[in-house]
């Protein structure tokens, strides 16, 4: 019942965002647009880059660490290179970044010889703790902007968006700190159905990598300051860029706008979320005054750095490691005198 509901409501949603996207394209002036990108400042560029370098060496570092805590063999390089194929993968996946995840399950196993269990623990924990990041920033947004938002000033959506923030948080600490629990229940089920066995015994090593990283004081406080640090990113690029045309706008305005866009950015429209990520944040930044060639000049320079940088940097990576692979290989098949 949930899938077609959800099917019914991507149906309503996709055309309003194919039709804003057509929109913001017709009444652009594209001469306009590259101009006010032409005009930013080097330095700027420079800098909004770094900052997305930062980004996914902390990312890195941060799978790194878990594989450290489980106690799992791992080198920092190795795990930039399963992340590359991700980044990859998440780019040509429409809407939800599942194909990433599948690709980083597989390439955990080939690069690093985990088992599928391992990898999937691995892709869990990460992506649980990120959610888990993004529910704090969450509702420290709904109760910071809610007197700069009209549709926040009604308790009643103030308080439905704090059950849904507080049932997933909830959920989250159950998952990191109730795993043995939610073992002990699955496991009362009566069934002879593999799957569930399976999952039995996968959720079972689940609860013995969170009781490792338990058992390190201080372990979960900095993983979720990580997962925080690395959501804070992205809309501190946001910031700079609009402070290069003004400053008019709340900086909390700017962090929601950026949450709200990536939300968006999942509906699975086109690839990487392309298309409803632009028209959403365009058309938030010109409802806040910004005249619209800024307002989509900002958005494509915010794209690129984090979309098509993070998407040309994976492909070099990978193109480097299959290079240095191809050399050793004709290395090795050069015949000896």
């Amino acid at each position: 019942m949930v899938r077609p509901k959800l099917k019914k409501m991507q149906s309503l949603i996709i055309p309003l965002a194919v039709v804003l996207l057509v929109y913001l394209v017709w009444q652009a002036d594209l001469r306009g647009i590259f101009s006010h990108v032409r005009a930013l400042p080097v330095g700027l560029l420079l800098t909004l880059i770094g900052l997305q370098l930062v980004t996914q060496l902390l990312l890195n570092y941060q799978w790194y660490r878990l594989c450290r805590v489980f106690g799992w063999p791992a080198s920092f390089f190795q795990l930039l290179l399963v992340n590359s194929y991700g980044a990859v993968a998440d780019a040509i996946t429409p809407g939800e970044k599942v194909g990433g995840e599948v690709v980083r399950v597989v390439k955990l196993r080939s690069c690093l010889g985990y088992s599928t269990g391992q990898a999937t623990i691995l892709v869990t924990v990460q992506k649980a703790l990120s959610l888990s990041a993004l529910v704090l920033l969450n509702l420290a947004v709904v109760v910071t902007m809610a007197k700069h938002i009209s549709f926040l000033q009604g308790w009643p959506v103030r308080l439905l968006l704090f059950l849904i923030l507080l049932a997933t948080g909830a959920f989250l600490f159950y998952l990191f700190f109730r795993t043995h629990s939610l073992r002990n229940r699955l496991a009362l089920v009566k069934t002879s159905r593999k799957w569930l066995l399976s999952l039995v015994n996968w959720v079972e090593d689940l609860a013995t990598q969170t009781d490792r990283i338990r058992q390190k004081p201080g372990e979960w406080f900095l993983q979720i300051a990580l997962a925080v640090l690395i959501w804070v990113i992205f809309p501190l690029k946001l910031v700079l860029l609009i402070l290069s045309h003004t400053n008019t706008i709340p900086l909390l305005m700017l962090f929601g706008t950026t949450f709200v866009s990536y939300f968006a950015g999942m509906i699975p429209l086109l690839p990487g979320g392309l298309g409803t990520f632009e028209a959403t944040m365009s058309g938030i930044l010109t409802a806040y005054g910004l005249p619209l060639n800024q307002a989509v000049a900002i958005t494509i320079v915010f794209r690129f750095i984090t979309f098509w940088f993070v998407l040309i940097l994976g492909l070099v990576f990978i193109g480097g490691e299959r290079l240095i692979l191809l050399t050793q290989r004709r290395r090795t098949d050069v015949p000896r005198p």
